[in-house]
């Protein structure tokens, strides 16, 4: 895909808005796990976070018979937060606690956030990373623009205590997250689009 100079000035403006707006969300998850957290936690964990953008073209085999096609496999996302644009094709399915899978119709001026495994093992697992997936219910190409928004890669990731709460029960161990990232980008076939590979696995204390 070539872009123009203007396009890729498009681009790095709607970066700067999801960089805002990732912000923002991050400070009132914060708000929600417990009173002040936001102006504890947020400065000293979050305020060196870096996001980048990722244009993802869904095509289509050319023979769809089925209902459905999958675009890609059930996942979850490596971030803090993902932030979503799709167009209209839509096929964006989120995962229940009871195992449903649920359309995310797309609707004019919307966007979807997800929590990624860098939050939940933040949180110690109080903010679920959301499994989900990308279908192809149309014979047509679908694009998605997703923004994440991560923890430098040198942070070493460990919930507070007061995150734990008083019983201290870690679901995770301390890890740098460059060293997750690498886990989950490995070479070997499949494993990023395997919901299995997550951090649970890696610094899951009773995986």
């Amino acid at each position: 895909m070539i872009l123009l100079s203007a396009e890729l000035e498009t681009l790095k403006e709607y970066g700067r808005k999801m960089t805002e707006l990732s912000k923002a969300i991050v400070q009132f998850v914060l708000m929600s796990l417990g009173k002040d957290f936001q102006k504890k936690f947020y400065e000293s964990e979050f305020s060196k976070c870096h996001g980048y953008l990722r244009i993802i073209n869904y095509s289509p085999p050319e023979n769809v018979v089925e209902k459905q096609v999958e675009g890609l496999g059930m996942h979850t996302d490596m971030s803090c937060v993902t932030i979503v644009y799709q167009d209209e094709i839509g096929g964006l399915q989120v995962r229940s606690k009871e195992g449903t899978w649920m359309d995310i119709n797309p609707c004019e001026d919307t966007l979807v956030v997800n929590i990624g495994d860098l939050m939940h093992a933040w949180s110690n697992g109080k903010l679920r990373s959301s499994e989900h997936r990308v279908v192809l219910k149309r014979n047509a190409n679908r694009f998605s623009l997703a923004f994440f928004w991560c923890f430098e890669d040198e942070k070493n990731i460990s919930a507070p205590d007061e995150v734990v709460g008083e019983e201290d029960n870690r679901m995770y161990k301390t890890f740098i997250c460059r060293d997750y990232l690498r886990f989950r980008e490995s070479s070997e076939k499949g494993k990023f689009e395997k919901v299995g590979f997550t951090v649970k696995q890696f610094a899951g204390i009773n995986s």
